[in-house]
């Protein structure tokens, strides 16, 4: 995967590893948003949703001040100056934060019942970086190992954002069509798992 010279590599890693950060943060960090809670959530009556909502938008602010050290890097250190595509940023971010707070909703209920879920979730993450393509261009592999690729939902949220900000065009329509997508289940699956186990929470935790 590594054996192609990717030009400006330093450049191509962030753009795919920030949101990378973003997203595993945020799953790892959801799994004991409710139990790391347990106690507030026996006392005080609040919308227990607001736990796994707090911890992905907690690292998407995080996420956000790296894009904003990331942009003045971009032109002076890389000269690569931002183009028009970059608005694209403001369609797909919102699609990816949604996709993130849909699984966060799914591991956050489901480590309330299975404690082991976390280290799980953590052992996962190390793979799935691996068939993301953040360290390769998935345009350089053979079309066998791009298939394999792209059965990562992941996938399509990182070469996204590679196309906006390292090869400064916008995603094909199929792209955001799959985003979308992607992001409509990953929301109400994991909605509907959380808010049929949430009236537990109170006697597991």
């Amino acid at each position: 995967m590594l054996r192609v010279d990717t030009p400006n590599f330093p450049y191509f890693l962030l753009v795919g590893i920030l949101p990378w950060n973003f997203f595993a943060q945020s799953l790892m960090m959801s799994t004991s948003s409710i139990v790391d809670n347990g106690g507030l959530i026996r006392k005080v009556w609040l919308p227990i949703e607001v736990f796994p909502i707090a911890t992905v938008f907690f690292n998407l602010a995080q996420y956000l001040l790296a894009m904003a050290v990331l942009f003045p890097m971009a032109s002076f250190f890389f000269r690569v100056p931002l183009s028009r595509s970059a608005l694209a940023f403001f369609v797909v971010l919102p699609l990816h934060v949604i996709f993130t707070l849909g699984l966060g909703f799914f591991f956050a209920a489901a480590t309330v019942f299975y404690r082991d879920v976390k280290h799980f979730t953590e052992i996962f993450l190390m793979l799935l970086f691996w068939l993301t393509p953040i360290i390769y261009d998935v345009r350089v592999l053979p079309e066998s190992l791009r298939a394999t690729v792209y059965a990562n939902p992941l996938s399509f949220f990182i070469t996204s954002y590679q196309d906006i900000f390292y090869r400064q065009i916008v995603p094909d329509p199929f792209h955001l069509l799959v985003l979308f997508s992607l992001s409509g289940l990953s929301l109400a699956v994991g909605y509907i798992v959380f808010s049929s186990c949430k009236v537990r929470f109170a006697e597991e935790v």
